[in-house]
């Protein structure tokens, strides 16, 4: 099942003329570097012979895992397929509380650069998008983004680690934003990568003290599930009790919902894959500042060179073989991948040089 494989660090690139040319690094979709635990491989196998049958209507088996894991009551989960899926309800639900508040054109507030993600979603929805600036260590602005938001907001949206950054929000200023956005406005922290983080902040109890705070996290990353797709927010009762109702039935296959729980049993298993992408995340921070194009610091499973000199460097790196991304006007983020995907990668910055 190709489900069960991670996408490639490394393949051979091709000439229009479909001749091999030289080894190809990923390092463009911040995904995890390692693949699923032979757990939840079996886990998935098992579910194989009955893919005939449905998945449960709605998730409550694994909602009420995902309950446990956090330390929260069910009715304070949302589940989807995928953190995408579940801001998508987020954002549903959000437009709707505004435009019964009277605003015909609701509008989310989040920095830039930031997931893409946001941009479609709200587009789909139907909602504008405001956006601010970052500090130059790449940290969202919390002032600013509060500053932002006015009558016909919906949504403030950031994420801590940032994507694309890898920065990350202290607690303190999460409160900041927290304390100065209306109580009416939902504030979404997107923590797709809270996995890799060594001081994260802690949800449950902002969650209590800020009924408007919605957590959103993934198993996509550091439990290395992307293609399981299986996201999850954690609020107070009424905010996600909101996003449930845009839950969409089945939505939750029958292999995420046996290999979910696996995954997120395994915490000896994640915390040594974690380690381990620090080891390389390290060695590539090294590489890129001996020569001369320093990563900002980063929590997430990425580093992200910034301004005109990382994206410039970004497509050097892109003639030396390694695929990056590139956010116009702002800078080159690099995921990173495994030692051997790592290796090529340091020796590819070193030519690009």
């Amino acid at each position: 099942m190709t489900v069960l494989l991670p996408a490639p660090v490394s393949e051979r690139a091709t000439d229009l003329a479909g001749v091999r040319t030289d080894v190809v690094v990923r390092c463009d979709r911040n995904e995890s570097a390692y693949p699923p635990l032979p757990a939840v491989v079996s886990a998935l196998r098992d579910t194989a012979a009955s893919a005939h049958r449905y998945p449960s209507f709605r998730p409550d088996g694994l909602r009420a895992t995902i309950a446990e894991h956090t330390g929260v009551e069910a009715a304070h989960i949302s589940v989807g397929a995928g953190a995408t899926a579940v801001l998508s309800a987020i954002l549903q639900d959000s437009a709707a509380r505004a435009r019964a508040r009277g605003r015909t054109g609701p509008r989310i507030v989040t920095p830039a650069p930031t997931f893409e993600g946001f941009a479609l979603l709200a587009e789909m929805i139907g909602l504008g998008i405001d956006t601010t600036p970052l500090f130059d260590d790449g940290r969202p602005d919390v002032g600013a983004l509060a500053a932002a938001a006015g009558p016909d907001t919906a949504a403030v949206i950031v994420c801590s680690p940032h994507n694309p950054t890898g920065s990350v929000l202290s607690d303190a200023e999460i409160r900041e934003l927290l304390t100065a956005v209306d109580p009416a406005i939902p504030v979404i922290l997107d923590q797709a990568y809270v996995e890799y983080c060594r001081n994260a902040p802690d949800v449950r109890t902002l969650v209590d003290e800020y009924p408007n705070l919605i957590a959103v996290r993934s198993l996509s990353k550091a439990h290395g599930l992307a293609g399981l797709r299986v996201g999850y927010a954690i609020g107070s009762a009424t905010s996600v009790g909101g996003a449930r109702r845009h839950e969409v039935p089945f939505s939750i296959t029958a292999g995420a919902e046996h290999a979910a729980p696996v995954a997120l049993a395994a915490s000896d298993e994640l915390a040594g894959r974690v380690t381990a992408m620090r080891r390389e995340r390290d060695r590539i921070a090294d590489a890129l500042r001996d020569s001369g194009h320093p990563a900002l610091p980063s929590e997430a499973n990425f580093v992200f060179v910034p301004g005109p000199d990382g994206i410039e460097f970004g497509r050097r790196l892109r003639d030396a073989g390694v695929v990056g991304r590139e956010f116009a006007g702002h800078g080159h983020p690099l995921t990173v991948p495994d030692r051997a995907g790592t290796d090529r990668l340091i020796e590819a910055i070193r030519r690009a040089r």
